[in-house]
């Protein structure tokens, strides 16, 4: 007999998970792709030919963890109230439920009409005996459930707390209204088989009424409390994405994410009880095959009655109300937007409830899920750093240090004027990237698994748009990006339009296409450093230095935001934040050397503007000290002696020694002109000689050339 033939997934961001007997990929937990959906290339059975795909963009990038915040967001405490369950209150029986309780009878009573609510207290119209739904007492459901208290109400039914004559167990009860009932009929067999650990266990459902049966979870509906912290509430957000890509996954809508439907309980685990949340209340789900509008849902957590996702909902659907929930947790913290990460996380519920361009907002669970955690980090940052691969950008190999990284070359001496007290007039140290360079070296956008948009032949485009605008052939890459035939609101086509405006040495208009990819991926921190590195270079050190403190606060691997936040801070006058800045630089392997050497000429770096103070005796000597140990070759060590001895030369006045360093470079110059300019201007950095004649009646010679730091001896 032959092999089997296991078919995989086909899906561009996994592509390699064996799909189970259940038609789900056992990697990504979601259906296959239809085939005209599917990535080009791809066979089924086999993985989706990925170097096809966006070609010219970037890799494909698997996404195969969004939900990487939840490590860094962590457990709240849980307070001693959450741990029990909340007192219910008894409510009225829905009117749905309300029958003559006269056995002879059973007709509906109590039921509205001309949209007036029934009476709950009253009489039979046809055999009048007396009834009384205020309280719920004796109503047994499916002969089965016990009913206790009614615990909420509304588009979809209502919800009971029940006992479970069966298994001697509390359960809810939830009745569903025909309109959703009819989904919930088909898609029965796939509620009961949901398993996930965020989302509330559905063990049954019953025909009559019809009814969802689900587990009881004792806790509260999702709101703030007192200490919460901003990334414990975050975390819940992720941990609803996840219950909600589940669902998705598995072609089922939710429809109805609110607060009220988010429970929040206490779970008791290994080490004490963990602050959990469980999506509930089922009873406005849909099938994603399901066509036409959405019936049950509730209006401040939807989109808009205009919004296309009510004619045709899909996970978008889901998205919009978990981002209008989000806003809700997190109202209070969102008043400060200058906390960390804040202001991000204001940007990324605008977009996953934008109204006006519906198709910015987000597409799935995952793509939502990556942004979410990238801000989530930046909130943590400040106690915990974590570097992390981009999930829609390359890496950034350049350091953008502007000259700082390296040391100060020996033809900044040769071309240097002085006077005659030995001032140097030279080439700034350092100085900003240039824009052109700034756009060379930013890094190429990836192929984005959300978004079928970026087809082959529009990743092709963009790939020769970037090529262009390394080439500073600005019209060559409007053009290439013209034919990429992007949406103007899409993020790929601001990025690119950013890139064409530095490349044309525009870095004010750069600013707002660079603003508005942040808007879209504000847990992405490549748009907030190329903002900082715009800013910087229109001379706005207030504005730069916000972005660089972010960026570098929240991953120091993106080291050109450290050396531009070394930059903006020497010329504010910090020079300490400076060095600091670059010594904790040194601790990323990839830029310890050119750290390293920053630090130094920090430290001994001359002011040619007003601004930072000039160099003190303490930091000449931590610049020597630091210079001893610097693995340099002897050029580079030449040089650095050098800048340190005009800095001490400012303070102590020794031309000598300064004469003696400039004379050390002239053996590395590049060409013999260099070497003689080098010498020449050492000789003419030397003291003026001095004659001293002797006293009269002195034994002493009077022809002796004598420097001054020498003593005469009579």
């Amino acid at each position: 007999m032959g092999e089997a033939v296991v078919t995989r997934c086909n899906r561009p961001d996994c592509g390699r998970g064996a799909i189970d007997a259940e038609g789900f990929c056992e990697v990504c937990d979601r259906e296959p792709l239809p085939p005209e959906r599917a990535a080009p290339g791809t066979v089924p059975g086999t993985a989706p030919a990925r170097a096809r795909q966006a070609a010219g963009v970037g890799v494909a990038q698997v996404r195969p963890d969004p939900w990487y915040g939840l490590d860094l967001a962590g457990d709240g405490p849980v307070p001693e109230e959450a741990l029990r369950p909340p007192a219910q209150t008894a409510g009225p029986v829905a009117e749905e439920h309300r029958f003559c309780p006269n056995p002879a009878c059973g007709r509906p009573v109590g039921r509205g009409h001309d949209g007036r609510p029934g009476r709950t207290v009253g009489f039979c119209p046809h055999c009048g005996t007396r009834f009384d739904f205020g309280q719920i007492h004796g109503l047994v459901i499916a002969g089965r459930y016990q009913v206790e208290r009614v615990l909420g109400s509304g588009a979809y039914g209502a919800a009971y707390l029940a006992l479970d004559r069966n298994l001697e167990t509390h359960v809810v009860v939830k009745a569903l209204n025909r309109s959703v009932a009819d989904t919930a009929d088909r898609e029965r067999a796939a509620l009961v088989g949901l398993r996930h650990d965020s989302i509330v266990r559905i063990l049954g459902y019953e025909s009559e009424g019809p009814h969802l049966v689900l587990e009881y979870v004792p806790g509260t509906p999702l709101s703030a409390r007192d200490g919460d912290r901003l990334e414990n509430l975050l975390g819940h957000g992720v941990r609803i994405l996840q219950a909600l890509d589940y669902l998705h996954a598995r072609g089922l809508l939710h429809c109805d994410v609110k607060p009220l439907n988010i429970i929040r309980f206490a779970e008791e685990g290994p080490d004490g009880p963990l602050d959990r949340v469980r999506l509930i209340d089922f009873g406005a789900v849909r099938s994603r095959r399901v066509t036409g509008p959405v019936v049950a849902y509730t209006k401040a957590y939807a989109p808009p009655e205009h919004d296309p996702e009510h004619q045709r909902p899909t996970p978008g659907f889901d998205l919009y109300g978990l981002g209008m929930t989000l806003r809700e947790l997190c109202r209070d913290h969102l008043k400060d937007r200058t906390a960390p990460g804040v202001d991000s996380l204001a940007l990324l519920l605008e977009r996953a409830t934008d109204d006006r361009v519906p198709r910015r907002r987000f597409v799935s669970a995952r793509q939502f899920g990556e942004q979410l955690s990238g801000v989530i980090r930046q909130v943590v940052a400040e106690h915990r750093q974590v570097t992390r691969p981009s999930a829609l950008f390359g890496s950034l190999t350049e350091p953008l240090h502007g000259g700082l990284g390296t040391a100060r070359p020996p033809a900044d001496w040769v071309r240097a004027s002085w006077s005659e007290k030995a001032l140097l007039t030279m080439p700034a140290p350092f100085s900003s990237p240039r824009p052109h360079e700034v756009a060379a070296a930013l890094p190429a956008p990836l192929a984005d698994p959300d978004d079928p948009r970026v087809t082959e032949a529009a990743g092709s485009a963009l790939a020769e748009s970037r090529l262009a605008v390394r080439r500073r052939d600005v019209p060559r890459a409007q053009a290439a990006l013209a034919a990429a035939h992007l949406p103007s609101w899409h993020w790929l086509h601001a990025w690119y339009e950013g890139l064409i405006a530095l490349a044309r040495e525009d870095p004010g208009e750069a600013t707002g296409h660079f603003a508005r990819v942040r808007a879209d991926l504000p847990g992405e921190l490549i748009p907030q450093l190329a903002l900082g590195l715009c800013a910087e270079l229109r001379g706005d050190g207030v504005v730069a230095r916000s972005h660089y403190d972010a960026v570098f606060g929240t991953t120091p691997a993106l080291g050109a935001a450290g050396f531009g936040l070394a930059r903006v801070h020497l010329l504010a006058g910090r020079r300490d934040r400076a060095v600091a800045t670059a010594e904790r630089l040194t601790q990323e392997f990839r830029f310890e050397r050119e750290a390293r050497v920053a630090a130094v000429r920090l430290l001994v770096t001359v002011p040619d503007r007003p601004g930072p103070a000039a160099p003190t005796g303490d930091d000449l000597a931590q610049a020597r000290a630091a210079l001893a140990g610097l693995p340099v070759d002897d050029a580079a060590a030449a040089a650095l002696r050098a800048e340190i001895q005009y800095a001490d030369f400012l303070l102590t006045g020794d031309r000598l020694q300064l004469s003696e360093a400039v004379r050390a470079l002239g053996p590395h110059a590049a060409t013999e002109r260099e070497y003689v300019a080098l010498v020449d201007l050492a000789n003419r950095l030397r003291p003026a000689p001095e004659w001293r004649w002797p006293r009269p009646g002195s034994r002493t010679r009077p022809s002796r050339f004598r420097r001054p730091s020498e003593t005469l001896s009579s």
